[in-house]
């Protein structure tokens, strides 16, 4: 008998603390008021490997003392949504988690639950639909849709490594020359059924959820040497008397054809999105305008022209800081910020090892010099997480100083 009641006491304490375990969540912090952009990418496997170690809410609390005030949380990544998406399993797909296909635990915990705790520290939450157009030719959704999926002039879906983007870091040209060859196809912006797709998986996560936007970034866009898949070839003929499209690529008038008909999908993207929330923010996390254009004819000039993106975070993951300095000046660049926020994303390293705390502070200071309207750091992995080798006292000062004055 005492023997029992040991243990009804025992579980009951444990119970009791698995409960207040539970309910804690770390506390608020002050983050100062600023019109700049102070963001973060957060991958699938940040977001995955946070949500299961139950440090969730620390982590969100550790970005707000850091002064971050965005979170582009990825939700779509190498044709898997991060969510439970209705749209997706229509279309043959499913959810993937981490790095291996571990089922999510149910109802869109990781998602949600990363919206509460930004929501709880005053932050944006922005999901990312990280991999845009760009699908493993072997995923479900493209194994159900084979005519969703362009080709090169060959009749290759898989399309062949490019040259990757001048001046990136040497870690990221052989990330860049891995996911643009290999098993990567690319989904057929003019496709039709591919554009309802589309639209509705991007429209179903500001009906689900309370997200300040979401944002496309440069895998939003069609690399120049596609385009020659049946239905493309079949659409040109018959808007131009009957014609082939040119045999190269990048023929003026061709690369021209078929730039608008992505910029006709973002703006159905744009249409859907505000009339969900009018309030929505479309963000974009392109290539420099000319790279853009030219090797994924991805024309976001004329998208802020025509206000079709209300942010923009550029992609200037540069080796130096002369490099640095030369894209800030970009003339495009210095008209389009006078037009909307225009900040500037920078790269924190790959996982080993990590760029130096002073570096970083260095381009940070370099873009606020510039004018630009913030900066966003790929990714939160290298940015705040323990890969960092630097203290954590040193790090979070580093942060609030740089960033608490940024107006």
């Amino acid at each position: 008998m005492r023997c029992l009641k040991h243990c009804r006491r025992l579980t009951l304490f444990l119970l009791t603390l698995a409960l207040v375990f539970r309910l804690w969540q770390a506390p608020t912090q002050p983050v100062t008021a600023t019109n700049s952009i102070h963001g973060v990418w957060m991958t699938n496997l940040g977001a995955a490997l946070m949500y299961y170690s139950t440090r969730l809410d620390e982590v969100v609390a550790n970005l707000a003392q850091h002064q971050i005030n965005t979170l582009y949380p990825a939700v779509w990544n190498r044709g898997y949504s991060l969510h439970s998406s209705r749209v997706s399993h229509a279309a043959g797909g499913r959810r993937r988690d981490w790095l291996t296909d571990i089922p999510l635990l149910p109802g869109d915990r990781i998602l949600s639950e990363l919206i509460a705790q930004g929501h709880r520290q005053g932050l944006r939450l922005i999901p990312w639909f990280e991999y845009g157009l760009m699908i493993p030719a072997s995923n479900a959704i493209a194994q159900a849709h084979p005519d969703w999926l362009t080709t090169d002039i060959t009749g290759a879906t898989v399309r062949q490594p490019l040259t990757p983007e001048p001046g990136l870091p040497p870690a990221l040209q052989n990330v860049q020359l891995e996911i643009t060859g290999g098993n990567l196809a690319w989904l057929n912006p003019l496709h039709p059924e591919v554009q309802n797709f589309l639209v509705e998986l991007i429209a179903e996560v500001v009906e689900r959820y309370p997200v300040e936007g979401i944002q496309l970034d440069d895998h939003f866009g069609l690399p120049v040497e596609l385009g020659y898949d049946d239905y493309t070839r079949q659409r040109y003929a018959t808007e131009h008397g009957g014609a082939s499209p040119p045999t190269n690529p990048r023929d003026p008038a061709w690369m021209a054809w078929r730039s608008r008909q992505l910029t006709t999908l973002m703006a159905r993207i744009h249409q859907r999105v505000k009339a969900i929330n009018p309030d929505a923010i479309i963000s974009l996390s392109p290539n420099p305008p000319d790279f853009a254009y030219r090797e994924y004819l991805q024309d976001w000039r004329s998208w802020v022209d025509q206000g079709l993106v209300d942010e923009v975070i550029v992609q200037l993951y540069r080796p130096d800081l002369t490099a640095l300095k030369r894209d800030l000046a970009n003339p495009d660049l210095n008209r389009i910020k006078q037009q909307l926020p225009i900040a500037i994303g920078l790269y924190t390293g790959p996982f080993w090892p990590v760029k130096p705390l002073d570096r970083l502070r260095t381009e940070i200071q370099t873009v606020q010099a510039a004018g630009y309207q913030g900066v966003s750091f790929f990714c939160w992995e290298t940015t705040l997480w323990m890969l960092r080798h630097e203290p954590a006292e040193q790090v979070q000062q580093q942060f609030q100083t740089l960033l608490a004055g940024d107006s």
